[in-house]
């Protein structure tokens, strides 16, 4: 992870439910895809009205996820998540879930923000905002 101020590092703790393991005994990889999205959303309430979140169609254009070990039922993990890159349509996410502070997982999520028909369009302003918030990112 970037050397960051903490405000714009957001973290959230999540404990493992019974529903995510899978046969293996630990917790299945698409799951992991989904506490990155809880992390995402926790970022966007941090930092944006619910008002404009709302109003937001963003959707995942592309997830590179690094499975470095595994997690398991009972184990409590802290998914941290910030911005890494703004463009003119798109975002980047990026993340590490850690058990017991030691990285477990890491993202790097895609989103582009689209019309009603499914074509990326330019970020709203709010994004710029963002953007200088969280600094000097490109």
């Amino acid at each position: 992870m970037p050397l960051m101020p903490d405000d714009l590092v957001d973290k959230l703790e999540i404990q493992v439910r019974y529903a995510d393991i899978d046969s293996y005994g630990h917790v299945n990889n698409a799951v992991f895809l989904s506490y990155f999205e809880l992390g995402r959303i926790n970022f966007l309430r941090k930092h944006i009205s619910r008002e404009r979140i709302e109003d937001l169609s963003i959707v995942v254009a592309r997830a590179e996820v690094d499975y470095l070990s595994e997690i398991k039922l009972g184990d409590t993990v802290t998914c941290e998540t910030w911005i890494s890159s703004i463009g003119r349509t798109s975002l980047v996410f990026e993340a590490v879930l850690r058990k017991a502070g030691r990285e477990a997982a890491k993202a790097k999520i895609t989103m582009v923000h689209v019309d009603k028909s499914g074509r990326p369009k330019p970020l709203p302003e709010f994004y710029l905002e963002l953007a200088n918030h969280v600094g000097n990112i490109t």
